[in-house]
């Protein structure tokens, strides 16, 4: 790859994580390129479509075209189609959105989500990434992988300088016994958002997660109604047992080491 495409890339890249417009300016001082450098870049993702100016002004979004790019890799996860119903009748039942994540690597990727009916629900973005061990998905996801493949991602971990100890061999052990991670309090009344591990053939492919405060910490005040969730994400996870290739990761074949999100 030339260096101008590894360029280009690395600016789409920062411009599809950012929460605001870009400027060519604010890209350049972020990612110490000329505003020169960058204007080419941009023009050209521009004309790709990958990029488009924001309200007509002078900053930047994803453009179109990443958005069909984006969707093309959800796509190619077959479970995706699947999943729904559930996630509906979850976000239905806790009120709270409902999302299906898939390992991608060492990742957790977001690629589905239903919206809840409460009044005031979460929105989590679609495309969302994060290292299994750094959050609740991931983590759901990690306490069901096999001792060696949590190794390597440990030792992928630290050259990634992303901190490990006890207490998340503590979470996953946790996680492993009630099937399902916490994440971190949404709300001041202490009540946290929950993932439940999605398996094929023995082995963590995927998390179902409820995204708002959904269950009071430990000992889980009103734990009867975790039951109906997982009732729900159960009778998904069984179409993994009876056609695992239905949860097959289209990138499988590929070494996580290797995959940069």
């Amino acid at each position: 790859m030339s260096s101008s495409a590894k360029r280009a890339l690395r600016i789409l890249e920062f411009v599809g994580r950012a929460d605001h417009p870009l400027g060519v300016t604010e890209i350049a001082r972020a990612l110490s390129l000329s505003p020169g450098t960058v204007y080419r870049s941009i023009d050209a993702l521009n004309r790709a479509d990958l990029v488009s100016r924001y309200h007509a002004s002078s900053r930047y979004v994803l453009g179109a075209g990443a958005e069909r790019l984006r969707q093309s890799v959800f796509a190619r996860f077959r479970m995706r189609d699947l999943a729904l119903p559930y996630l509906y009748q979850l976000a239905s039942a806790s009120g709270d959105t409902a999302s299906l994540h898939v390992r991608l690597g060492w990742y957790s990727l977001r690629i589905a989500a239903a919206r809840g009916t409460a009044e005031v629900t979460s929105a989590p973005a679609l495309g969302d990434t994060a290292p299994l061990g750094e959050n609740y998905a991931g983590q759901a996801i990690l306490a069901f992988l096999p001792d060696s493949e949590k190794a390597r991602y440990r030792a992928w971990a630290a050259k990634q300088g992303l901190p490990w100890s006890e207490k998340k061999d503590s979470e996953l052990r946790a996680a492993r016994k009630e099937r399902f991670a916490l994440g971190e309090p949404a709300f001041g009344d202490g009540r946290m958002p929950v993932a439940f591990p999605m398996q094929a053939r023995g082995v963590g492919v995927a998390a179902i997660t409820i995204d708002g405060p959904a269950l009071e910490p430990p000992p889980h005040a009103g734990t009867h109604v975790i039951w109906d969730w997982l009732a729900i994400v159960t009778h998904f996870e069984y179409i993994g047992h009876v056609q695992p290739q239905l949860f097959d990761s289209p990138f499988a074949h590929l070494d996580p080491d290797t995959i940069v999100l």
